[in-house]
């Protein structure tokens, strides 16, 4: 991951009716022209992006480009393309996940 990227731990909320097991929302920020490709989740998330432009890919699948005022998903597998869009401004997406509780909901090579 670029050391130029942040992650932000917003909350975290247990699953009811599920023991072990909570919910993260994070807030990522990317600042103009970071890239954050070659990482994994093992659990699916859902997002939206606040600012800027998201473009995404996972696995073999083609680039997708997201917005401000877009929500996405981010599957379970292998993110091969996780970059901000622009190279002059910064983007900014919220994104929650369910998992298990010390368990990562996202891993790096």
């Amino acid at each position: 991951m670029s050391s130029e990227i942040t992650r932000t731990l917003l909350q975290t909320a247990a699953v009811e009716g599920m023991p072990g097991w909570e919910t993260r929302l994070l807030l990522i920020t990317y600042p103009a022209g970071a890239d954050g490709s070659g990482h994994a989740h093992p659990v699916p998330g859902i997002g939206y992006v606040l600012e800027g432009t998201m473009v995404s890919a996972f696995d073999d699948n083609p680039e997708e480009i997201i917005v401000a005022g877009q929500g996405f998903q981010d599957k379970a597998s292998f993110h091969r393309v996780s970059r901000n869009g622009s190279a002059t401004e910064p983007m900014r997406f919220v994104i929650a996940y369910t998992v298990k509780v010390g368990e990562p909901n996202t891993t790096w090579p």
